[in-house]
């Protein structure tokens, strides 16, 4: 089974509302997400601090209502960090990224305890995407 708890990097990567000459500045934080077993997220927009729950079923990851801090950044930062939230908002489908489906609880995966993917993709319904990376270290429960 699909192994989401712990940390991720997680960075836009196609998106109408986010240039491509929005790139992080040296001084932006990365965009992170924590996955707790318990069904909590907690982490970072890449300004602002957040919380929340998330749900797996299938391939398909959705999020509760995600709150946060109110920290003014960058108009760039708060682009990116604006349509992070956005695209968190709805379901998302998870992806492999060369564009595999992943399913949590495959049975055809089933000898496979434990996958424990690098970097997957999240596919929201209009085509925007998230990449998510594993941390070096993360907590691998």
């Amino acid at each position: 089974m699909l192994r989401l708890v712990g940390t991720w990097r997680v960075s836009v990567l196609t998106s109408a509302a986010v240039a491509a000459s929005d790139t992080p500045d040296e001084h932006a934080r990365t965009a992170e997400l924590a996955f707790d077993g318990d069904g909590q997220v907690y982490g970072s927009g890449g300004v602002n601090r957040l919380r929340g729950t998330w749900a797996l079923a299938g391939d398909t990851l959705t999020f509760g209502p995600l709150v946060s801090t109110l920290v003014a950044g960058t108009p760039e930062a708060m682009r990116r960090e604006s349509e992070l939230l956005r695209l968190l908002a709805g379901p998302l489908m998870l992806r492999t990224p060369d564009g595999e489906r992943v399913v949590a609880g495959d049975p055809a995966r089933d000898h496979e305890p434990d996958r424990r993917a690098a970097a997957l993709e999240l596919v929201a319904a209009d085509g925007g995407r998230l990449r998510l990376e594993r941390t070096q270290g993360s907590d691998l429960l």
